[in-house]
């Protein structure tokens, strides 16, 4: 604890500012289409002919369109990418290209991208897959067979098969976190029928609607907002716990542990982290998971590619280190994990295989500027009654705080309706104007008769008052 002197004044809580409503959101218009381009070609060409043929204004985006070269492609995919409304993810059987200097295919490097750009719980990006044993499968699976042929090795076919299946266990992992849907298709018309219903059920309910029209009944509330109910403590020990560390300039990486017993609100809490620092003082952030989060080489990996840097050689924590540190000297890079992994030890396998070498490697390599590396990771279980030296309390007072150490934040608590009143109170200022009785109303049912926020959240959702906010 702090030796000496006073102790500083308490400063107030600024939990992040409410979530701004999606009504404004511009329509999809400019389409980026994904997928490897010899074996999906008739595919490819069809969904683009779909949706420039029944949908006014719409424009399909192709890479062999603009990408002239394989030294070019991908800082002309990303530019492109990040220019459109939309992105379309058209996967077959084959993994494809990778670029020189790189060890993601472009295919799975356009995907990344587009998470990343749209970092929403229902975001603009569309994964159409053929029915296993389905027509369109087998003609896609025939497709990437004679591709197949063209590889100089048995090892190399095999190599692409894996990786393609890997790649989209992981796109199948990222649409299950949030009850997001995978659009497949059994032929071609299907596949041009479900093109233009994923664009225009857009445009039409998210868009046009958005949370005045879709979920008027109900009037749905942005998991960043309810993420913030209830929760200035977490907030409080988090930011001010950042400024003490920002106060130690030796120092270039923390780690915080948001905790709490299971479905008590951790990723509402973590979409309200990455609501708060995306665009605070020049700050990257990365959210989401690795495919295997009980491993730190897939985490490794993972990072990398969100990072969008090429890891060449074996996924170990120095190389990731070199990577952060070169980075680090433009700026601060923010990791927002949405857990620590499912096995019985995983905090301490997460400290001991990945965080404390991570730290003590970028300590060793000192890298220029004043950027710094800030880690959050979740884990949906209380802590155990002895957590083990390698986690501490986010105590911003401790100025013995070892850097190398988890920070853990205020636990994740039963939401109580005092706390649910207070932040309908808060949201005058989003143009919800509610009287006190309807206020007591609205906190009594959401916290009655249980507390878990999961219930919590939905009550709220059912109560509709958000459908009038700004």
């Amino acid at each position: 604890m702090q030796t000496g002197g006073t102790r500083p004044a308490q400063r107030p809580p600024h939990p992040p500012e409410p979530m701004p409503r999606a009504a404004d959101l511009p329509k999809i218009e400019r389409i980026f289409l994904s997928a490897t381009a010899t074996d999906c070609l008739a595919y490819r060409e069809a969904v683009k002919a779909a949706v420039e043929g029944n949908l006014r204004a719409a424009k399909i985006f192709l890479q062999e369109k603009w990408a002239l070269n394989a030294e070019t492609a991908v800082k002309a995919c990303k530019d492109r990418l990040l220019d459109c409304d939309a992105y379309v993810g058209l996967f077959g059987h084959r993994y494809g290209h990778i670029a020189p200097g790189q060890t993601i295919s472009i295919t799975e490097q356009e995907f990344r991208w587009a998470v990343e750009h749209w970092p929403h719980l229902t975001p603009p990006i569309f994964i159409l897959r053929a029915k296993p044993g389905s027509e369109a499968d087998t003609f896609l699976r025939a497709q990437a067979e004679q591709c197949w042929h063209t590889l100089p090795t048995p090892e190399a076919v095999e190599a692409d098969r894996s990786a393609q299946q890997r790649f989209v266990a992981a796109v199948t992992d990222w649409s299950a976190e949030e009850g997001r849907v995978l659009n497949f298709y059994a032929d071609l018309i299907e596949l041009r029928d479900k093109a233009q219903a994923c664009i225009n059920h857009w445009n039409l309910d998210l868009l046009e609607a958005a949370l005045d029209g879709r979920y008027q009944a109900t009037g749905e509330i942005p998991a960043a907002e309810l993420g913030r109910l209830g929760r200035k403590p977490q907030f409080t020990a988090f930011r001010d716990s950042l400024d003490t560390f920002r106060e130690r300039r030796d120092q270039r990486a923390v780690a915080f542990l948001v905790h709490g017993p299971e479905n008590h609100g951790q990723p509402q809490f973590m979409e309200a982290l990455a609501q708060w620092t995306t665009g605070k003082d020049g700050m990257e952030v990365f959210a989401g998971q690795a495919s295997e989060p009980d491993s730190a080489e897939s985490l490794i990996c993972w990072l990398c590619s969100r990072l969008n840097e090429p890891l060449l050689g074996e996924p170990t924590v120095d190389a990731l280190a070199r990577i952060l540190a070169k980075r680090l000297e433009r700026r601060t890079v923010v990791v927002l994990l949405h857990t620590v992994g499912r096995e019985a030890q995983r905090l301490a396998l997460f400290h001991q295989r990945f965080w404390q070498p991570l730290a003590d490697a970028l300590a060793a390599l000192k890298p220029g500027g004043r950027s710094r590396f800030i880690c959050v990771v979740a884990d949906h279980a209380p802590l155990p009654a002895a957590p083990g030296a390698f986690i501490r309390p986010a105590d911003p007072d401790d100025a013995d705080t070892d850097y190398r150490q988890l920070l853990a934040l205020p636990a994740l608590a039963p939401l109580s309706a005092r706390q649910v009143r207070s932040w309908l109170a808060d949201l005058e200022d989003a143009g919800i104007v509610l009287d006190d009785d309807r206020r007591d109303a609205i906190a009594e049912h959401a916290t009655t008769p249980d507390g878990l926020p999961p219930n919590v959240y939905y009550r709220l959702n059912l109560e509709g008052f958000w459908k009038h906010a700004r």
